[in-house]
């Protein structure tokens, strides 16, 4: 091409693209901009590509053709696979005409080149706040492309570049705009929601209008018993929810224990297991979530994720989705304090109701009878029943029940196993309040033939701390008879029936134990009034059994010496066991001697220490009696009944040891007193016969004949050593 012909050329091209950077100019977004770059470019006098960027994709924008040569055009692949890193480099300081050939020219560049038979090609950057946002490459077949001959492109990239600035920075403000409306359309969705589901599905319509139409998660955490709950999850177009479960390794849980928003984009489920997350599921290509937080502590998480796209999200987005979050932590804290109040105020109502008509009694009996009539009356329901477990806790017994049906079950002692398949039996052993809502859909539903007209019926467990007491069954003639306020209700009177319950419980037990105390002051009174030891210890095994209501009792005396317990006094016994020996470390008292602690055995057959005394014993109690740090013995109890002792058993007993510690110490020390006295008077009495005789021989018959008299001996011999006079020796 001649240079004149070549330069007529280019001026016509430079006027054309300057009539056309008014329609460039006029563009409003980075898609109209390239699409009028497209559209100038169709008329141009050489083959161009214009390569929009994308991570690290170059797709292909827009193409030109007019030269009409070039049948392999339209056959370039429509996305090509770069390293973002290599083409910054190759077009850093610029536009790049080829040849002559640089070391960083990219391959691509260079098969696209040679497959579009190019004598000489020519790269421009088109920038976006000084990032590449595309690449305009400008070929030519039968000539050499010179700095002279792009200039008018490279203006015209300069222009587009200028173009996209302008759209990126109107799209910016607009998108801040919408989100700023979008946040006070928000602020506005919270003002007049009233109903959370609705407020959710409000709130998912916002999310797609502000960042984009992905799936999103509502967890509630609920600290108390540190569990999750999703009441809200969008995805695949279903909404739907999901019951408590612990908080465990997930990303959800992540973000409740670190308190920080996260963002992951690409490669998510290698980068959440460094984080030391356990994915469940297909994992999300783009996961965004952020904690709401109420006075820094978490109450859930709002979770968005893109299932098949990676780099769904930006930074900018992460920003707009934390102030989402944070509002939306705002709606639910006042909606659970609202709700709080709300069913508060009905616990408040139903316990002053229930305080005024069934707590001025500790009479149990009487106190059950009112509970059961006013549940019945209160709430309409078909029948009301109060089971309590009985003593060994293996079956929930019928205490209290409405109507004809209730009394027959409490003359014939209805009892229902603890833990067995039953609505009581599931109640009493777990604690755990059960419904069931249609009767005749649920197939593990026993029905009381007494009672043939219930359609649903639900157990509240009577329960103090981690007590079980019994449970509070309550039963209806329609299917879904209980709803939440009632059953709000029944567990407010369930809980004060379990208050009621252990009450006169502690005010029975209390007036046993001062019954047991003032026969326990008795028995040691009583037993301290002994002129013995063996009096005052039958006295105390005999009261004591009789405190006791007849188990067997036993007290045993150590001898150090030959390191036994020996008995020395017992009662309900059918054998005499006076005989009996128990080395000290052996069996159940020898455990208690040799660690100087109570011991109390729930069970003797399951005890390998336990030494059979009696065939019928299934629990028994050891208190060591010790006085002044000294072990003197053993006070054991036994029952037939398994676990028939207690802690305030073993503190009451306790009590008593120590005073009959003090009797038996008491006891020895009168009796070493006695002895010694007696000793001193015999001694006494056989000083004074001797003084009173008159010469050698009858003070030897005398101390002879009375030795014998107090040691009970046959006959005494008395030997008598002379003085030696001289060589002789006198022997008498």
């Amino acid at each position: 091409m001649e240079p004149a012909e070549s330069g007529q050329m280019a001026f016509k091209e430079l006027e054309r693209l300057y009539r056309s950077s008014s329609l460039i100019a006029s563009a409003n977004s980075e898609v109209e901009v390239l699409n009028y770059i497209g559209q100038i470019l169709k008329e141009a006098p050489h083959p161009i590509i214009l390569f929009r960027q994308n991570e690290s994709y170059l797709t292909v924008s827009h193409f030109s053709n007019s030269v009409g040569n070039i049948p392999v055009f339209s056959e370039l692949p429509t996305s090509l696979e770069i390293n973002p890193d290599n083409l910054n480099d190759f077009l850093l300081s610029g536009p790049v005409i080829v040849p002559p050939l640089k070391d960083n020219f990219p391959k691509i560049f260079a098969e696209i080149s040679s497959k579009l038979e190019l004598n000489s090609a020519a790269f421009l950057p088109v920038k976006k706040h000084g990032n590449l946002a595309a690449v305009l490459m400008v070929g030519a077949q039968k000539q050499i492309l010179s700095e002279t001959t792009i200039q008018t492109y490279v203006d015209f990239a300069s222009l587009a570049s200028i173009a996209l600035e302008k759209a990126d920075t109107a799209y910016q403000t607009q998108k801040r705009l919408h989100e700023v409306e979008a946040l006070a359309s928000i602020n506005e969705l919270i003002a007049s929601t009233s109903d959370v589901q609705a407020f959710f599905k409000s709130l998912l319509d916002k999310i797609h209008q502000i960042i984009g139409k992905y799936s999103m998660i509502v967890a509630l955490y609920d600290e108390k018993n540190n569990t999750i709950s999703i009441p809200f999850s969008y995805e695949n177009e279903t909404i739907s929810s999901i019951e408590s479960f612990p908080l465990g390794e997930g990303l959800t849980s992540i973000l409740l224990r670190t308190h920080q928003p996260l963002m992951l984009v690409e490669d998510t489920e290698h980068k959440a297991a460094a984080l030391g997350a356990k994915l469940s599921g297909k994992p999300a290509r783009s996961w965004m979530g952020v904690p709401m937080m109420i006075q820094d502590q978490p109450i859930g998480a709002l979770i968005i994720q893109d299932l098949e796209k990676e780099h769904a999200f930006t930074e900018n987005d992460l920003g707009l989705f934390t102030s989402i979050t944070n509002q939306v932590a705002g709606v639910l804290n006042n909606v659970k304090l609202l709700d709080e109040s709300q069913r508060r105020a009905v616990q408040l109502e139903t316990a002053a109701e229930i305080a005024r008509d069934i707590s001025g009694s500790l009479n149990l009996d009487e106190l059950l009878i009112k509970a059961v009539n006013f549940i019945r009356e209160r709430f309409s329901f078909y029948h009301a029943s109060i089971f309590l477990h009985d003593l060994p806790r293996e079956f929930a017994v019928i205490r209290e029940a409405t109507g004809e049906a209730g009394a027959q079950m409490k003359r014939a002692g209805y009892k229902i196993g603890v833990g067995s398949k039953s609505i009581v039996g599931f109640v009493t052993s777990k604690g755990e309040a059960l419904v069931v809502n249609d009767t005749t859909k649920d197939a593990t539903y026993y029905a009381n033939p007494l009672l043939p007209d219930t359609r649903s019926e639900a157990a509240i467990p009577l329960k103090l701390g981690e007590r079980i007491l019994g449970a509070l069954d309550v039963q209806s003639t329609r299917p879904y008879g209980f709803s939440e306020d009632n059953l709000r209700s029944l567990q407010i009177l369930a809980d004060q029936l379990a208050v009621a319950v252990v009450n006169t419980e502690l005010f029975a037990e209390t007036q046993e134990h001062l019954s047991q105390h003032r026969l326990l002051h008795h028995i040691t009174t009583t037993a301290s009034s002994g002129t013995t030891l063996e009096e005052a210890m039958e006295i105390a095994v005999n009261g004591l059994q009789v405190t006791l209501g007849g188990d067997r009792v036993t007290i045993l005396l150590a001898d150090r010496e030959k390191k036994v317990l020996d008995v020395k006094a017992s009662t309900g016994y059918a054998e005499d066991i006076t005989t009996l020996q128990i080395p000290i470390g052996s069996g159940i008292t020898g455990w208690s001697a040799s660690h100087l602690r109570p011991l109390r055995v729930r069970d003797v057959t399951e005890d390998s220490r336990y030494i059979q005394v009696s065939a019928n014993t299934r629990s028994e109690l050891a208190i060591p009696l010790i006085y002044r740090n000294e072990l003197l013995g053993i006070l054991n109890v036994e029952s037939e009944q398994v676990d028939a002792y207690t802690q305030n058993d073993e503190e009451m007993l306790g009590t008593l040891g120590g005073s009959l510690a003090a009797i038996i110490a008491n006891a020895r020390l009168l009796e070493q007193i006695r002895v010694q006295a007696e000793k001193e008077r015999v001694i006494y009495d056989v000083t004074s016969k001797i003084r009173r005789s008159t010469d050698i021989q009858s003070i030897l018959m005398t101390a002879a004949s009375e030795i014998t008299r107090v040691t009970g001996a046959r006959y005494a011999n008395i030997r008598v050593n002379p003085i030696k006079d001289s060589d002789q020796e006198v022997n008498e």
